[in-house]
């Protein structure tokens, strides 16, 4: 063989060989340091696909009032509606028809003030933050009777401010103003630890206006992953069952709070994947709201999949990954519930 053809075959053989090695070096560098700011920057390009959805409209034989938060139990939608004399409604999927109210609002017994969802991907769970008290059903009875008996209570040790997640047999609350953003407990409601401090931001502000700066929703796999998501900034940060930061990423645009943009919200669990909607509208936009035509989906060690663009826009919603549905609510142009398959 000439002399210059095999010259020619090294140069492109070791060309390959750079190029493959920057590439595994880009996808390790999602262990970056949480400490030095780094993150890996990602755009709209990164994302493997991009794909439209198109929603349907579910009607019930009653009204949906107002919703701000759902989850499917089999073909059971369980909705929370503050404006409602019971603050859980059930709607089923499959008829179209209201199964009834569910949770009084009050300080008697079993009753809650303010109930949010414990995310388990398995049985109905409620924290009721105004007690800090995890109330646990037993389906079957939740779905038939108009006053079920929890099967359990957990006193949790300390309050939370939002959703929870169960992380193993742990679970995973946020509370605000306060140094790191999560709290672990154990199943008695016991603090095991905290974990996941303020990201580094490119402006140096006080501890105490982090909170605002910095508010955030968070998702786990339920096994040994959690995804931080923030309102304000388009940061993603991923940290294992430990508390230790795995992945730091940021994009699709790249911004800080100070730029009066929404970015993400309402973090759900997809089974292997993780959504997030995703707004990057500017706050001071005439007739700006939080909801969002765009729903981004990542794995869950942070690498960016698909693009879900919806024709009708949702601000928060549930996933039924064994069905692949959504179950979205809508305001446009009154609330509503809309279903995309994926």
């Amino acid at each position: 063989m000439p002399l210059n053809v095999i010259i020619y075959i090294n140069n492109i053989l070791m060309k390959n060989f750079v190029l493959l090695a920057i590439s595994i070096l880009s996808l390790a560098s999602c262990s970056s340091n949480k400490k030095t700011g780094e993150a890996v920057v990602f755009t709209w390009n990164d994302f493997q696909s991009e794909v439209t959805l198109k929603g349907k409209t579910l009607t019930f034989d009653d009204d949906v009032m107002m919703p701000f938060s759902v989850q499917v139990f089999d073909s059971v939608l369980v909705s929370l509606e503050p404006a409602n004399d019971r603050i859980c409604q059930l709607f089923n999927l499959n008829t179209g028809t209201k199964i009834g109210g569910r949770l009084k609002s009050g300080e008697g017994p079993n009753e809650m003030i303010m109930p949010m969802f414990v995310n388990n991907g398995k049985g109905v769970q409620f924290i009721d933050m105004a007690s800090a008290t995890v109330y646990n059903y037993e389906w079957n009875h939740f779905l038939t009777e108009d006053n079920p008996t929890p099967s359990s209570k957990v006193k949790l040790a300390e309050s939370v401010d939002s959703e929870m997640q169960m992380l193993g047999e742990h679970f995973v609350g946020y509370q605000y103003f306060k140094e790191d953003l999560l709290y672990l407990f154990d199943k008695q409601g016991q603090k095991i630890k905290s974990f996941a401090g303020f990201p580094d931001g490119k402006i140096e502000t006080p501890n105490e206006q982090r909170s605002d700066m910095y508010q955030m929703g968070y998702v786990s796999n339920g096994k040994d992953r959690v995804a931080i998501t923030y309102y304000m900034t388009d940061i993603i940060e991923i940290f294992d069952a430990d508390g230790k930061l795995v992945c730091h990423l940021q994009g699709p645009e790249n911004f800080d709070y100070d730029l009066g943009k929404d970015a993400f919200f309402s973090p759900k669990n997809a089974g292997e994947s993780f959504f997030v909607l995703y707004n990057g509208r500017n706050r001071n936009e005439k007739d700006h709201n939080s909801s969002c035509t765009k729903l981004l989906s990542f794995s869950w060690d942070g690498t960016p999949e698909c693009v879900y663009t919806l024709d009708d826009p949702i601000f928060t919603y549930c996933v039924d990954a064994k069905h692949r549905k959504i179950y979205g609510v809508s305001t446009t142009p009154e609330y509503h519930i809309v279903e995309y398959s994926y």
